[in-house]
């Protein structure tokens, strides 16, 4: 059976397990809103699996390449005045 818990509820798990966690309430409210950890929605309250939670962290995705041309310098059209 899954371990189902509310955002805060798992949040307080966190701070068990690793007290010195980085890890804030709205960052994992961000997580969860964005679709990024399986969460179902009980009334007004998130309810989100702790495993996916801590497979998450466990293995996080790797981050995108900026899109080429980022940060390089850009032609601007001439005017025609």
């Amino acid at each position: 059976m899954a371990r189902m818990r509310t955002i805060d509820e798992a949040f307080e798990y966190l701070k068990a397990q690793d007290p010195e966690t980085a890890m804030t309430r709205y960052y994992l409210r961000q997580l969860v809103i964005n679709g990024t950890i399986p969460a179902v929605m009980a009334g007004r309250k998130y309810l989100l699996n702790l495993d996916k939670l801590e497979e998450y962290l466990s293995n996080p995705p790797e981050r995108e390449q900026a899109p080429s041309g980022y940060g390089t310098i850009r032609k601007v059209p001439e005017r025609g005045w």
